[in-house]
C-alpha cells in the first residue's frame, strides 16, 4: 500500500470538507443531517483513495492498522486502543486536531464521527461506530468509540443517538 500524497493533503482535504459542512449547516438552518452527510462522505472519499492495495476480505485489525498509518496518523489524530477483536475495536481518542484548532468544536467533532463512520463502512457496510462518553483530561476532551463490523440490533439507531446528543443550533 502506497501513500499518494503527505499528511498535509489530508489536512486539506479534511479542513475543505469540514468548511463545506459548515457552510450546509448554516445553509439549511442547523439541520445536523448535512455536517454527518458530509463526514461520512469525506471519510469514504479518503478510504477510496488512500486505501491502496486492499484485500478482498478484511479483518478489523487489517483495517485498524490501515486507517491509522493512511488516514488517522496523518491528519494527526491519537487513538488509545484497549481491545482489538475480529468484530470490534475499543478505543478512546485522545487527540483531534480539528476540534483543537476550530471555533465550532462541536460541529468538528459531529464531523469527525461522521467520517469515521464512513471509513469503517467502506469495509463493514453492516457495521455501526459507536461513541461512548467524552471526558476531559488535562483540560482535552477523550471520547470512547467502539467500532464494530456487524451492528447489532440496538445499535442500529446509534447515528440518530450520536446526532441528537450534539446541541450545535443554539449558537445559529
Amino acid at each position: 500500500m502506497e501513500e499518494l500524497d503527505g499528511a498535509e493533503d489530508i489536512a486539506k482535504r479534511r479542513d475543505i470538507a469540514f468548511n463545506v459542512a459548515l457552510g450546509k449547516l448554516l445553509d439549511a438552518n442547523g439541520n445536523l443531517e448535512t455536517v454527518m452527510q458530509t463526514g461520512e462522505a469525506f471519510g469514504r472519499g479518503l478510504f477510496a483513495d488512500y486505501i491502496k492495495g486492499k484485500p478482498n476480505q478484511w479483518t478489523m485489525e487489517e483495517w485498524i492498522d490501515v486507517t491509522m498509518e493512511h488516514i488517522f496518523n496523518p491528519l494527526g489524530n491519537t487513538f488509545k486502543f484497549s481491545k482489538i477483536c475480529t468484530d470490534e475495536v475499543q478505543s478512546l481518542l485522545t487527540r483531534c486536531p480539528l476540534q483543537e484548532n476550530t471555533n465550532e468544536p462541536q460541529a468538528a467533532s459531529l464531523f469527525t464521527y461522521g467520517f469515521m463512520r464512513g471509513l469503517l463502512l467502506s469495509v463493514f457496510p453492516r457495521g455501526e461506530l459507536l461513541m461512548g462518553s467524552t471526558q476531559q483530561v488535562d483540560g482535552n476532551p477523550m471520547t470512547e468509540f467502539i467500532f464494530k463490523t456487524n451492528a447489532l440490533y440496538k445499535d442500529k439507531g446509534e447515528r440518530e443517538r450520536v446526532k441528537a446528543s450534539f446541541d450545535i443550533t443554539k449558537k445559529l
